[in-house]
C-alpha cells in the first residue's frame, strides 16, 4: 500500500478501491456494533459478527432471511421505520425492543440510513444497532 497517499482522497480518481473496501470490510467485521444490511423487503444482506453475538443468529441462520430479531408484535413499527428509510430518511431510533434468538427481549438504540447506488437510487438499508437493554435495566 502507498502510505504517500491517502486511500479516501477528494478525487474519485484517487481513490485506492481495493484498500478502501477492506478497510471497510475490517470496519465491519471488528465493529463492536451489530451492522445489518437489508434490501426494501427487510431480508438479511449483511450481518456481521456483532450482530451474531448480540441477537444470538449466526450470519448462515440470518443471510436471506426477513430480520429474525423483530417479534411479530413488532412488525407493523419496522415496515414504518423501514418506508422512512427507503424514502430517504437517515434516523436514529430512541430504542426498540427486539428479541434474541433464544427469545430473550433486548431493548437496542438503532441508526439507520438509505443505501444508495451511484445514480442516487436506494437498494436496501444499513442499520447499526447497540444493545442498550442492560441501561434500560439499571434505570
Amino acid at each position: 500500500m502507498n502510505l504517500e497517499r491517502p486511500i479516501f482522497s477528494p478525487d474519485v480518481e484517487e481513490i485506492d478501491r481495493p484498500a478502501a473496501s477492506r478497510i471497510l470490510a475490517t470496519l465491519i467485521e471488528a465493529s463492536p456494533l451489530a451492522i445489518v444490511t437489508f434490501d426494501p423487503e427487510g431480508i438479511v444482506t449483511m450481518w456481521n459478527p456483532a450482530a451474531e453475538r448480540i441477537f444470538g443468529w449466526s450470519e448462515s441462520e440470518a443471510l436471506g432471511s426477513h430480520l429474525p430479531f423483530v417479534p411479530a408484535d413488532k412488525q407493523g413499527e419496522f415496515r414504518a421505520l423501514r418506508q422512512r428509510a427507503l424514502h430517504g430518511e437517515v434516523f436514529t431510533a430512541p430504542e426498540l425492543h427486539r428479541r434474541r434468538a433464544d427469545g430473550s427481549p433486548i431493548v437496542v438504540s438503532v441508526s439507520t440510513s438509505p443505501l444508495r447506488r451511484p445514480d442516487g437510487t436506494i437498494y436496501g438499508i444499513m442499520s447499526i444497532l447497540t444493545d442498550i437493554t442492560y441501561v434500560r435495566q439499571m434505570e
